[in-house]
């Protein structure tokens, strides 16, 4: 009982003491730095007998600091940083006139070699100091890794798309639910971004024709995109259904131009009068060479089954109505256009809503985004670009390794989300572990990941509590300027997520 009594009076004591010593902190300190600072320059401007000695100025520094440590917030840490000028300024002659030439020089210096904008991820706990990444840091591309419900999308993604959207950056977000979504959106009309909405869900979704662009990438991003429906069997038959669907798409668009959309495709190999027709406008001998030769060799059955197997595949794609209603007829917007014009895109991709083909159109539209990087100007005479994929393994195709490598030459960042490494395959986890260099961890992973992130913080540690932290909390592993830094723990801001309620729901 005894000692029950003197633990509540022991947390009565604290509970009266801390805003006292607040309170005389906030006080003594703005007057000894007033203080100190008219001392000083009466001193060095008019020769005036110093009030403070220099015992004085390291005393008055010392009750700053105790009565600060007992809770240290930011502010507090700038208020004994002004302190501490005053007090130079106080104990050493000209100190103000050093500091002016010093606070010049670091101005010039950042004028000349300015670092961009700076990005915040987050606080660092306990001393709430912002830390951030400058435009070049963030062209080394962000991983977030954490379990359903630990926060990526609230604390970590919607407060990074802000920060985009409010410094007039473009973006993409491709994700799978909806929530994030609608609220980049809303954040993209608060900001007067130039935005497009594509919810295949919505009546009024702009239309995207995946056959927009070169020939063969756009056979290349169809093909990937059938392989999240259905593998094609043996090597040796996918790759044939490949060379198909390559060389169809080339007749397609050589006679029909921009025109050309997946229907087309489909009556070409439905269809042998429409087939016969392209092929006779076709002045492409490689075109020509196949479908004269090359299939005729094979015999026509042979033939008819390997197109009747790619039509079956391609009918799978448009089977969903709204992925049909959109990725048919004239596209409202390229992946170049959305480059060159700082379009932001938001795709909410919902698989509630859209089943297995919202995978399907994620990786057209991811591939479609990352071959027009290519074809964009080098980095340093176009605009940041920033891509949003969460849950992107859904989504990306093999060859994200070289994105990844080359994408930073165009000024285009990603930041890629995702919940445990065992969803992504070898090869993912090998391009995304080497590529990616700003990480950020949250609570809940599995035991493996948290000894994947240990291994790759070395020879930084990494507490054996990281699994446990609390939602609105992550590390951070952080490259900058080339250099791994310290992992630090931070505390995350927090956007709460609005979800669209549409009309007939």
């Amino acid at each position: 009982m005894s000692n029950f009594v003197e633990l509540k009076r022991g947390m009565t004591m604290r509970r009266w003491i801390a805003p006292l010593i607040q309170g005389i902190f906030w006080i003594a300190v703005p007057f000894w730095t007033i203080t100190a600072l008219a001392d000083g320059l009466a001193h060095s401007l008019f020769q005036q007998p110093r009030l403070l000695s220099g015992g004085d100025d390291l005393g008055l520094l010392a009750l700053g600091l105790g009565f600060a440590s007992f809770s240290l917030t930011r502010r507090k840490a700038i208020a004994l940083l002004v302190l501490s000028a005053s007090l130079a300024i106080d104990l050493v002659p000209w100190a103000f006139a050093i500091l002016m030439v010093v606070a010049l020089l670091y101005a010039r210096y950042h004028q000349r070699h300015p670092s961009g904008p700076l990005t915040t991820l987050g606080r660092v706990v306990p001393w709430h100091v912002p830390i951030q990444l400058d435009l070049s840091d963030r062209y080394m591309h962000l991983h977030v890794i954490g379990p359903t419900g630990s926060g990526k999308s609230s604390s970590i993604l919607m407060p990074l798309i802000e920060q985009d959207l409010r410094a007039r950056r473009a973006i993409t977000l491709i994700e799978p639910k909806g929530d994030l979504s609608y609220t980049a959106y809303q954040a993209a009309l608060r900001h007067h971004a130039t935005v497009i909405y594509f919810d295949p869900h919505r009546a009024d979704c702009a239309h995207y024709n995946p056959l927009s662009g070169p020939a063969d990438v756009a056979a290349e991003g169809l093909s990937w995109a059938l392989n999240q429906i259905t593998e094609a069997g043996h090597p040796f038959y996918a790759v044939t259904s490949r060379v198909l669907l390559m060389y169809s798409v080339m007749a397609v668009k050589e006679t029909l131009g921009e025109q050309a959309d997946l229907t087309h495709v489909l009556d070409f190999l439905r269809m042998e009068a429409f087939r016969e027709d392209i092929l006779r406008q076709s002045h492409d001998l490689r075109v020509l060479a196949y479908f004269r030769e090359q299939l005729k060799q094979i015999g026509a059955r042979t033939a008819q089954e390997q197109r009747q197997g790619l039509l079956n595949r391609l009918e799978l794609l448009l089977v969903n109505p709204d992925i049909r209603r959109v990725l048919t007829g004239s596209g409202h917007f390229d992946w170049d256009t959305v480059l060159r014009d700082e379009i932001s895109v938001i795709c909410p991709l919902s698989l509630a809503r859209l089943g297995e083909s919202a995978k399907v159109i994620g990786t057209l539209l991811w591939h479609g985004l990352a071959m027009a990087t290519y074809r964009r100007l080098k980095a340093g005479t176009v605009p940041p670009y920033f891509l949003y994929l969460d849950e992107f393994h859904q989504y990306v195709t093999p060859d994200l390794s070289d994105y990844l490598a080359l994408a930073r030459g165009y000024s285009v960042g990603l930041v890629l989300a995702h919940q445990d490494m065992g969803q992504l395959s070898p090869p993912l986890q090998e391009a995304l572990l080497a590529n990616a260099r700003q990480r950020m961890v949250l609570g809940g992973i599995h035991a493996h990941d948290a000894a994947i992130f240990s291994q790759l913080a070395a020879p930084y540690p990494l507490p054996p509590t990281l699994r446990y932290l609390p939602r609105g909390r992550a590390y951070a592993q952080l490259t900058k300027h080339g250099r791994l830094t310290r992992p630090l723990l931070l505390q995350l801001p927090h956007i709460p997520l609005s979800e669209e309620v549409l009309p007939h729901e």
